[in-house]
């Protein structure tokens, strides 16, 4: 556990890109599931969830997704909980 959260610390920095594998493993922490993929752009599932997609680019992901999934996540607040 103590390393998924400097896994989310780390996100929550908005570095300019990080690793495909450590969204992925973001999103399957809570609960999102593959559903599409074509290529390099990938598309995750949540029950009462908007669709989230992802555009891989040389195994990266550029900071407007990382940007979008804190926000769809809040990983803020789930970072504070841990905190606590």
């Amino acid at each position: 556990m103590a390393t998924f959260v400097k896994l989310v610390e780390k996100l929550l920095r908005r570095p300019v890109e990080a690793s495909f594998e450590d969204i992925v493993r973001v999103l399957e922490y809570f609960g999102w599931k593959l559903k599409n993929d074509k290529g390099s752009h990938f598309t995750y599932y949540k029950e009462g969830y908007m669709p989230f997609g992802v555009v891989k680019q040389k195994n990266k992901v550029k900071r407007g997704y990382i940007r979008k999934l804190i926000k769809i996540l809040e990983l803020e607040e789930w970072y504070e909980k841990q905190k606590e």
